[in-house]
């Protein structure tokens, strides 16, 4: 059983440990924040010091983090980074959400230093996992074991970078969805419809999916469904990146404009920081107009 380390215990990576320590595996931790750490330190886990300690320690470093900045700081530190403390061999696999030129970047500094790294972001929690893999098919070697044992599937996306690219392209239609579906909604109740009633209907016919269902749980006053979603800060964070791939790409994205001008109006209000169907109620006060 290969030894894995997981460094960043915010939802997505406190299921991903837990899951990890439900198939057997062993399991070092780390985290800036202890009240993050002891609760999987109690299911079984180690815990490490910092992220060299914890990469010296393990076969296979998995990491989730809020973005670009932390992965680089933590993949490339000089000092208390994962590199510094890689064995030869070993490998890093990110499964945040990022750029594709972060995949580059460190890539380029594993490469030269005779250790491996896979951008591998994620749709879902574990167990239940969508992995998303920067490369071909066998690039995971001994580690796709330890992804598929805690995954639905795993992707392979053809190249390093791919994958962080498919994840934002997952953004894009997902919000783009979403704020369409909420927009709709809105209008519903503006005209004096029952908008969970909609949503209802709605969900029978052809428009109904993800971004309809989340918005909808806004309007049925489903607490739990909308608590459980991400904030609206990784939203505005994930739909920018997105739009600078496609700028980047030389597309101007005109359904991702209007994605990316809403969050970025949620991270200045008081939902920055709420799970993402919340900033629905800032959605209305932006959208209403007296009526004609």
């Amino acid at each position: 059983m290969r030894r894995v380390g997981v460094i960043g215990l915010g939802g997505m990576g406190s299921a991903l440990a837990a899951s990890l320590l439900a198939t057997d595996h062993y399991v070092v931790c780390f985290d800036i924040r202890p009240d993050v750490l002891r609760p999987i330190v109690e299911l079984g886990a180690e815990a490490a010091a910092d992220a060299r300690e914890l990469a010296g320690a393990c076969d296979v470093v998995l990491t989730f983090l809020p973005g670009p900045s932390q992965v680089l700081e933590v993949a490339l530190g000089s000092e208390r980074g994962v590199l510094a403390g890689l064995a030869d061999g070993a490998a890093l696999l990110d499964m945040s959400t990022c750029n594709p030129e972060v995949a580059a970047i460190i890539g380029q500094a594993y490469d030269a230093a005779g250790r491996r790294f896979v951008d591998c972001p994620v749709s879902r929690k574990a167990p239940n996992m969508t992995v998303l893999v920067g490369g071909p098919s066998g690039v995971l070697g001994p580690d796709a074991d330890v992804l598929a044992a805690v995954s639905r599937t795993l992707v392979y996306c053809g190249h390093r970078g791919a994958g962080y690219a498919t994840k934002l392209l997952n953004q894009h239609i997902k919000y783009s969805w979403y704020l369409a579906s909420a927009e709709a909604l809105l209008i519903a109740e503006a005209m004096g419809l029952n908008a969970g009633e909609v949503a209802d209907a709605i969900a029978e016919c052809s428009g109904g999916d993800s971004g309809l269902t989340t918005a909808a749980a806004y309007f049925r006053h489903d607490t739990e469904s909308v608590r459980n979603r991400a904030p609206a800060s990784t939203i505005t964070k994930d739909s920018a990146l997105a739009e600078r791939m496609a700028t980047n790409a030389g597309i101007r994205s005109r359904t991702l404009e209007p994605v990316v001008d809403f969050f970025q109006s949620v991270a200045a209000s008081e939902f920055r920081d709420r799970a993402y169907p919340e900033s629905t109620e800032l959605l209305q006060r932006i959208r209403s107009m007296p009526p004609k």
